[in-house]
């Protein structure tokens, strides 16, 4: 298969850059050795599959029509396991070569509509993190919990925006940042927003997440967006008190290659 030109990916992609953010910002030179890009046809239109090998198991991305991307998964060297990130009318063809079992999270996808509403957190406590705070973040993260993040790796810390809350020991108590970042569109998706079970109820997360929202605004991103599981009711209202509403629900969860 000869792989498609990031002219035309760049196209597809930008029917809906909402959704597609997380592709385009994998069309940044640096992810290029790990991103295997597949397009599809259908008399609805292209279609386009993107798996993303930096993280284990690969993710998998899928934009277009549902035909569309059913095509281009046919003509994929697909692995053995994925991680997907999928609408939910893409679920089906995904579904004819993953099994997926119980392992499928509804989630939202939300977008922010009233930047009124937040404004740079006043706490002392409150400190941006650097590349060399990537260890203390695996620490916090490995308290877990049912909706701890899924996925962190200290590579998102080297251009992300990143906040942190310092407890009293010294030790961080919440965190969040963002999952990518893409300047020439203006692209930036928050994420890793994590409160140590026994501080919670402190306001840390809304902090942290005021912080992010601000500075990126500074930093003049444009295209913001978060994800947040359905079933976490008290994180969307966070998100809601801060201006976000829901743009689209999707799905996310981890795929077992079918037998062929």
């Amino acid at each position: 298969m000869i792989a498609p030109d990031f002219v035309t990916i760049r196209r597809i992609l930008m029917t809906d850059l909402t959704w597609s953010a997380y592709a385009l910002a994998d069309l940044q030179p640096a992810f290029a050795p790990y991103t295997q890009w597949s397009i599809g046809q259908s008399v609805q239109g292209e279609g386009l599959t993107l798996l993303f090998t930096v993280l284990t198991p690969p993710i998998l991305v899928t934009v277009g029509p549902a035909e569309a991307i059913r095509a281009a998964l046919a003509q994929t060297d697909l692995p053995a396991e994925v991680f997907i990130s999928a609408r939910e009318e893409h679920y089906a063809p995904i579904a004819e070569f993953y099994d997926f079992a119980d392992r499928i999270h509804p989630m939202w996808r939300m977008i922010p509509t009233d930047p009124s509403k937040v404004q740079f957190p006043s706490r002392g406590d409150l400190v941006r993190l650097k590349v060399e705070d990537g260890e203390r973040l695996k620490k916090l993260y490995s308290y877990g919990g049912e909706f701890a993040p899924d996925f962190f790796d200290p590579y998102q810390l080297q251009d992300g925006v990143y906040f942190g809350i310092i407890g009293e020991d010294g030790a961080l108590v919440a965190s969040g940042g963002t999952h990518i970042l893409e300047r020439e569109s203006g692209v930036a998706a928050i994420g890793n927003i994590y409160t140590r079970p026994d501080q919670r109820g402190q306001g840390h997360a809304s902090a942290v997440f005021q912080a992010i929202v601000t500075t990126l605004r500074t930093e003049k991103f444009t295209n913001i967006f978060l994800n947040v599981n359905q079933r976490n009711g008290a994180a969307r209202k966070i998100y809601e008190r801060y201006g976000f509403t829901v743009y689209c629900p999707f799905l996310e969860g981890e795929g077992v290659r079918r037998k062929a």
